[in-house]
């Protein structure tokens, strides 16, 4: 098993897997059993999250390991609605939906949505359209709430059968909720997804129904328990993934993915079969100066193509494969949806598969200006009327009023 494959149990969590799996196909002996869980965490975290010091360039046109690098932590917040949506699928399609959906932690922390009513007036809804916001997080302490290291906007849109994906950048600078001006993931830092969800609702006055967090390091193990997954990638993001690999001392080769890549023959891109780890750098890839071109903007394209192919590879994977992985990974989902609402959503899921997927990102490539504030990069809207109203129209289908 590779590093990184780890799985986290959460405090207090039930064991159904007696009662639920004995005898089933799934529930037998592991030969790679998860590590221990990791010890807590005791030093006191700082009042405020430190900004990322920002890394080292790569030597330009070769993919070699500086003399010193140390051994960095991959995260990986955004790639964490997949692992949702594999989970949510699971259930509805395998049975025990009740059991398995009892392992989710629920949370008690609601956005107050009257009161962002009473400052930024009425917050636009549609009773056939449920949006559901995703905070995939980055590591923090146990006593303290982390930065949203992705936050993604996910509207089931039952009316046009449409699943849309929004995508907030997360060094988008706008007023954080009864507070002053910071980027968007700090908001989460400052007071969950509650302020977060305030602060974006206040801000684009779209009510946001439900939200989901996930807190743990177990993408490339749930990508590993499905065998991979075969992406199109160019010869840029293969140096990317390789170069990365190396120099975080995950490989003893510095191309092991170009090795086993097919010829490019003149094409942009080829088909190349991805591990977990490295399906991961994929996803993460927005760009390194003499390895690989790219922005947050062609981060989140990456980001979707990872989502459909592992969507894809769920559609093909067995029952007792996916039944195993979604008893893992479920309590380490938390979400404000009650237990009801949960089973509901699970049971749709493998119709909502089915819908179209539109796409769209706030603010829009060509709405914004980049800034310095206290030393960090941030990105400001431009035109924020116009934002606003583009995101409605995205998620409504129809034109602000």
């Amino acid at each position: 098993m590779e590093k990184g494959n780890v799985l986290y149990a959460k405090k207090g969590e039930y064991r159904f897997q007696e009662v639920f799996f004995n005898g089933h196909p799934a529930n037998k002996q592991n030969p790679n059993p998860p590590p221990p869980p990791k010890p807590k965490k005791t030093d006191p975290p700082p009042e405020k999250p430190p900004e990322k010091p920002p890394e080292s360039p790569p030597p330009k046109k070769e993919i070699k390991i500086p003399n010193v690098v140390k051994s960095k932590k991959v995260r990986h917040g955004f790639l964490k609605f997949i692992i949702f949506l594999l989970v949510v699928t699971v259930l509805a399609v395998a049975g025990g939906v009740t059991a398995l959906l009892s392992r989710i932690d629920y949370a008690r922390d609601n956005p107050d949505h009257a009161a962002v009513e009473e400052v930024a007036g009425t917050l636009q809804s549609d009773s056939q359209i449920q949006n559901i916001m995703i905070f995939g997080l980055d590591d923090h302490f146990d006593d303290d709430n982390g930065r949203a290291d992705t936050m993604m906007l996910i509207s089931i849109d039952k009316k046009h059968n449409a699943l849309k994906q929004v995508s907030f950048l997360r060094d988008l600078y706008l007023p954080i909720f009864n507070q002053g001006e910071d980027k968007l993931n700090a908001a989460f830092a400052y007071g969950g997804a509650k302020l977060a969800i305030e602060t974006i609702e206040y801000n684009f006055k779209i009510k946001i129904d439900n939200y989901i967090v996930l807190d743990f390091d177990s993408f490339i193990y749930i990508i590993n328990s499905l065998g991979g997954l075969d992406i199109t990638l160019t010869e840029e993001e293969i140096n990317y993934i390789d170069w990365q690999s190396f120099r975080n001392h995950q490989v003893e080769v510095e191309d092991e993915l170009m090795s086993t890549a097919p010829d490019f023959e003149g094409q942009t891109g080829v088909k190349v079969h991805v591990n977990g780890r490295q399906a991961l750098w994929h996803a993460r890839n927005r760009g390194q100066e003499g390895i690989c071109s790219g922005d947050d903007f062609a981060r989140t394209q990456r980001q979707s193509e990872v989502i459909d192919a592992v969507i894809e590879k769920v559609q093909s994977s067995s029952i007792a494969d996916l039944i195993k992985i979604a008893y893992d990974v479920a309590p380490m989902i938390t979400t404000n949806m009650n237990l009801p609402d949960t089973v509901k959503t699970s049971l749709g899921m493998p119709n909502y598969l089915k819908y179209k997927v539109d796409t769209h990102k706030v603010p829009q490539k060509f709405n914004f200006d980049y800034d310095t504030v206290n030393g960090a990069s941030v990105l400001r809207i431009s035109n924020f009327e116009e934002e606003k109203n583009a995101l409605y129209e995205f998620v409504f289908n129809k034109n602000p009023n």
